[in-house]
């Protein structure tokens, strides 16, 4: 028996016109579609990256992990570590993740190609859900939550360093949880950095300037986000200023560095969404330890804080610190979530399995 990949099923199931012989089944359709009364069980539906992107949000993305966080902390989710995947004679390379959030009966395993959502009850497959704007989307709202717990309650002044795709919802994520008043942004490209201006000006109507050093994007900033592909640290720590929260996104390999040391031993608190994730991806933290500036025992997870075991903000001079490598049970709450709406709203591709 052959194995068939997700990324397979995926292109059997879009291109699919004709009859499935013996099934019935007549080809793709919307779960829009199906009749009203219809009484066996729900197929599994898919989602593509534009239905991820219409049902999900920002300020809803961030409730949702709000919720997934606080039932961490409860013991009612299972978090699998990132692994990559090579392959002997092959340019392919995928990424493996996922989780179990009981709540929404959900188990999912994510793939560079798709997310494959499992009801825990019954063990049929929920959903294929493409995997691009979701992991977007979700990187943003894992920071804006950081922000909602670790950064002053009236923060209002953003420093973004990047202006890659993944920064326009590090911006819509912190948007989302506190009101800015001013977005300062830096590339080394100034072209950049003016067009990512421009378009998140137009895009959010927040205002949004870009800054030609990294000095004037750090001082005075509230918040702090890295969103890069740096392989060494992008600003001074010395230049933070009391009380600011950074928010370390763009990284996720034990090579790469966006947060220098300084950035590290000042902070009063660090926190990670997923310990044994920080231990074997997040750069900077590796990097410290290696050199005895930093402890595993020092940080805690993001779900203390959201729970309230332990205070994100602990005191008006202090420097927070979030290390965010991006975890699979972000993808599965998500995922179930989105699952909801769209069989609420007729949303979706019905799978003939």
């Amino acid at each position: 028996m052959r194995i068939i990949a997700p990324h397979e099923v995926i292109h059997e199931v879009i291109d699919v016109r004709e009859p499935i012989s013996g099934s019935g089944y007549t080809g793709a359709r919307t779960y829009a579609e199906r009749p009203s009364n219809r009484s066996e069980p729900h197929l599994a539906l898919f989602l593509s990256n534009d239905d991820v992107r219409a049902l999900l949000p920002m300020k809803e993305c961030v409730d949702v992990l709000d919720d997934l966080f606080k039932q961490h902390a409860r013991g009612l989710v299972d978090n699998r570590p990132r692994e990559r995947l090579r392959f002997p004679d092959s340019n392919w390379t995928s990424t493996l993740m996922g989780g179990t959030v009981l709540s929404e009966d959900a188990l999912g395993f994510r793939t560079s190609s798709a997310t494959l959502l499992y009801n825990t009850k019954t063990g049929a497959l929920d959903a294929v859900v493409e995997p691009g704007n979701m992991a977007w989307i979700r990187t943003g709202a894992a920071s804006g939550l950081a922000a909602k717990y670790m950064s002053k309650p009236n923060a209002s002044v953003v420093g973004v360093f990047g202006t890659g795709r993944q920064a326009v919802t590090q911006v819509e994520g912190i948007a989302a949880v506190r009101d800015i008043s001013l977005v300062k942004v830096y590339s080394r490209d100034e072209e950049n950095r003016t067009k990512f201006a421009d378009t998140m000006r137009e895009r959010t109507g927040l205002e949004i300037v870009g800054v030609g050093t990294p000095d004037e994007c750090v001082q005075g900033s509230d918040i702090v986000v890295t969103i890069t592909s740096a392989w060494e640290p992008v600003f001074d720590g010395n230049l933070l200023e009391p009380g600011t929260c950074v928010i370390a996104a763009g990284v996720n390999s034990w090579q790469k560095r966006e947060i220098d040391e300084t950035t590290i031993q000042r902070a009063s608190l660090i926190a990670v969404d997923n310990l044994e994730n920080a231990k074997a991806e997040c750069g900077e933290l590796i990097w410290a330890a290696e050199r005895g500036w930093f402890r595993w025992t020092t940080p805690v997870e993001l779900s203390a804080i959201v729970s309230g075991a332990v205070d994100g903000y602990p005191s008006p001079d202090a420097i927070t610190l979030f290390e965010s490598q991006g975890v699979g049970m972000e993808d599965v709450a998500a995922s179930a979530y989105i699952l909801k709406k769209a069989r609420a709203q007729g949303v979706g591709i019905e799978l003939p399995f």
